[in-house]
This record gives structure tokens, sequence and C-alpha cells, in this order.
């Protein structure tokens, strides 16, 4: 007979006070022998994947207070659409918290790097196998919780030859989370480390499967502990790239481990001042969050964000796939789509508390100039988790908010101004942090 995950918490974990935790990975590495696999995140269509350079992993630390669960996921990926997200939970029956690496040397996730631009590369057959992994090993974790203190740190970093804004203005993020749990033997049990910075050492010519430094990271961290390790990026938007290359004189795969263990030993430093609880109760809200779909290059290829979304009309009725269709052809033929026939998305914002700790969820790439006022408000012991839930894009303050007003968002205006052709819209930065007062409240 199999039981029930909360079934098997329930018999798992003690009634009284205190903390239970347990952490572990499972193998997500593609077979590239088995089918085509088209790696992600550079330029209008994907890479053909030719070796593997390093394992992709999904790795979880499922945490408890004896009466709440929650399990925290840092999946090697480029980023999980909410339905993915949504898919995993009512699986499982239980609170999960899903940030993707955003390496961009693993197999297409959203539907935007096939052979070809406009087709989609993502294999739904690798698809289901990440999110059963996924579920097998948070189940594998719920049955085998322990009593465990929690230790929080935070730690600026000097960012030259490290992490770089390419985009002005220049606003870095310099600040390093770590999050750990350890038994009540003092064996450590797993390590949350989150960064902010883009998982791209390794450039457009990789044609390799790699989880990139976020891989060198957590493979230092759990050779130095024997625990287990998951890293959430943090606010990558700007945009946050890595500075290694010339800094480093070396080869990207060597640049790219450089950068990983530099990190991981800085977060391991970190834990040398950490704050320690016993106890504390365990948490996770969350709330959903439409915004209008405005960039002329997502209208057309609407098909991608269907894959992982709920597409609505302005009134909050579901447009059918047909509908859908011809709303995208109409944004390529008849430019510019009046506002009325704008389609509309579901994401959502998410919060999980541990005691003093909070762990807030951004579902994309959040631009750090956007945050001091979040950071205030979740406390000593915040962190904001980019790529957390969802995957929307570029959440780009309005103000800096610059494109050229036709179809195809060129030529784009002078400072690269990128990331706006990565965007849902203009409008989304600033419903998001709506919600988010709503959330924090």
């Amino acid at each position: 007979m199999t039981l029930s995950v909360p079934l098997a918490l329930a018999l798992a974990v003690p009634a009284h006070a205190g903390l239970y935790a347990a952490a572990g990975k499972a193998d997500i590495t593609p077979d590239l022998r088995r089918s085509p696999v088209w790696l992600a995140g550079f330029g209008a269509k994907g890479r053909r994947a030719e070796g593997v350079l390093d394992r992709l992993y999904a790795r979880a630390l499922v945490v408890s207070d004896g009466k709440r669960t929650v399990a925290f996921v840092g999946v090697d990926s480029l980023g999980l659409f909410r339905e993915d997200v949504l898919d995993i939970r009512r699986r499982l029956g239980l609170d999960v918290f899903v940030a993707a690496t955003h390496t961009h040397s693993a197999p297409d996730s959203l539907g935007l790097w096939g052979r070809w631009p406009g087709v989609s590369g993502v294999s739904p057959q690798y698809q289901e196998r990440v999110k059963k992994a996924v579920i097998g090993l948070v189940k594998e974790l719920s049955g085998r919780m322990q009593e465990a203190r929690m230790l929080s740190a935070r730690k600026d970093l000097d960012l030259k030859g490290l992490c770089r804004d390419s985009r002005d203005p220049v606003v870095l993020d310099p600040e390093l989370d770590v999050l750990s749990f350890r038994g009540k033997n003092g064996a450590m049990l797993g390590t949350l480390v989150r960064w902010s910075c883009h998982a791209e050492v390794l450039g457009r010519e990789n044609k390799k499967v790699s989880a990139d430094y976020p891989g060198a990271l957590c493979e230092r961290v759990e050779r130095r502990t024997g625990g287990e390790c998951l890293f959430f990026p943090g606010l990558i938007g700007g945009l946050m790239t890595p500075d290694v290359h010339e800094e480093a004189g070396v080869r990207q795969e060597a640049a790219m481990r450089w950068l990983g263990s530099a990190v991981a030993d800085a977060a391991l430093s970190a834990l040398d001042k950490a704050e320690s609880w016993d106890e504390a109760e365990v948490s996770m809200s969350s709330a959903a969050v439409r915004v209008p779909v405005e960039n002329s290059r997502y209208l057309i290829f609407l098909h991608s964000l269907r894959r992982g979304h709920t597409l609505y009309d302005a009134e909050g009725w579901t447009l059918s796939r047909w509908e859908g269709m011809k709303r995208s052809a109409r944004a390529l033929f008849r430019y510019p789509l009046p506002k009325r026939l704008r389609p509309w998305i579901e994401t959502e914002v998410s919060l999980v508390r541990l005691g003093p700790v909070a762990v807030l969820g951004v579902p994309g790439e959040m631009f750090p100039e956007t945050a001091p006022g979040l950071r205030e408000r979740l406390g000593a012991h915040g962190i904001i988790a980019g790529l957390a839930n969802d995957e929307i894009g570029y959440l780009v303050p309005a103000y800096d908010f610059k494109v050229t007003p036709n179809r195809f968002m060129h030529p784009r205006p002078p400072g690269t101004h990128y990331e706006e052709t990565n965007s849902v819209g203009k409008e989304t930065t600033g419903r998001l942090l709506q919600a988010y007062d709503r959330l924090l409240y």
C-alpha cells in the first residue's frame, strides 16, 4: 500500500513543537541517445546538445514544524512554468516552492528554443520525467525527516570578478543568503544558497548539457559539509551576468567551476556567524496575479505561453485555443493588437515563513533596483528568490521600459534594452509589487 504524502508526514513527524528536515537530490540529466535535446537560453533558436559536461539534478529540502510542511525544490533548468508547478503540487498534495537555477545549458523547458525560431524545443517526455523526479524525491524525503536546527546567514560580496550588471543604470545585488539545517547530532542535512547572477558562464557556443556554476557551487558545498545543497537565483534582472571570463583567464568550463567554488566558499564562511533556531513555525502563502501580455513578440508566439499558462481575456474569461490563435495571427498581421484584445496570463507571488526567516518567491527575473522596499518588509532574515514557481521573463521597472513600437521591437534603443523583448510587458512589475503589498500586509 502506498501512503499519501500528508499521511506519511503525519506518521513520520512528531506532533510536538520543533523543527524537522530532510534533503536529497534526483538526477534529471537528459539521455541524448534517445532523442535530440535542444539547449535553451541564447538567441532565437536552440542549440542541439552534443554531450554532457556535468549532471543535472532536482534537489529538495523538506521542512516541517510538526504541523505544517513545506518542500523547497531547486531544479537545474532554465525555468518551469506555473502549470508545471501546480501539477507537482496537485500530485503531491503538499506546499511546494520551486525555483529553477536558470542554467542556460539545460533542455528547453519553455518552448522558445527549438530547431527553428518560433518552434518549441520542449520534450513532453523529459518534462514529465523532471516532474516525476521532483514528486518521488519529495515523497521519499517526507518519510525520513529528523529533528533539526535551522541556521540563517547573510553576507555582502565584493562582486568584482564575480558578477556585473550589463545594463544601465548599473545596480548590483551583492547579497548572499544561506539557510542551513543540521541534525541533532550536528551533521549537516541540507543548505540553501541564494545569490543573484545569471547561470551563463558557459556561453552560446557551448553545446554540452551543464548545470553551469550553480552545479559547481552545490557540488562544493555538498563535498565540504556532507549534506545536500540547493541553489536559488536572486535578483538577476538588469542584467546580472558572470564577470569571470577575463578575471579567471581560463577556459569557460574552468571559469564556471571557479565561480561556483568561490561563491560556495563565501556561503560556507557566512555560516560561521549564522543565527540558529531549534523551533520555528512553518507556513506558506501565495496569491494569483493576472498580467496583460503586452510584448508584441509574445503575442505572436502565444502558443509557447499557453503551454504553461491559462490565457484569459480582459474580462477574465478563459480563451480557447482557437481564440488564442486568432489573436496571435492578428498581432502578426495587424499590428498593433488593440488593448481590448490583449490576452492575460495568471502567475503567482509566494511567501514561505520559517519563524524569523522569510522566503519570497518572484516569478521571473526581477531587477535589483525594484527590491529595496520588499527587503525592508521581509526583515533581517528575508530571502528573495527569483524564477520561483513560474518564469514570465524579465520584470522591468516601468520607468526603464523602453522599446521600439513595432511588432518585432527592433531596432532596440541605445543601452541594449534586450530585457524588454523577454518581458510580458510594462505593467507586469507594478502589478506584482501591488500583489506583494497584499501578501506582506
